[in-house]
């Protein structure tokens, strides 16, 4: 939730940018899901760089 407040803040008055920043953070989900799966790896939040 952090994330995607932080990438909304100052456009929030921009017309359907919840919904663009909802579908590049589901871009992002997918793209870690599928290189676990594809590396049969766990998931680890370590990697994570979240600001």
């Amino acid at each position: 939730m952090i994330y995607f407040t932080n990438k909304l803040r100052g456009r929030e008055r921009e017309k359907g940018i919840k919904t663009k920043m909802r579908v590049k953070l589901a871009a992002k989900l997918l793209v870690i899901a599928w290189t676990l799966m594809k590396k049969k790896e766990p998931f680890n939040p370590d990697y994570l760089n979240i600001e």
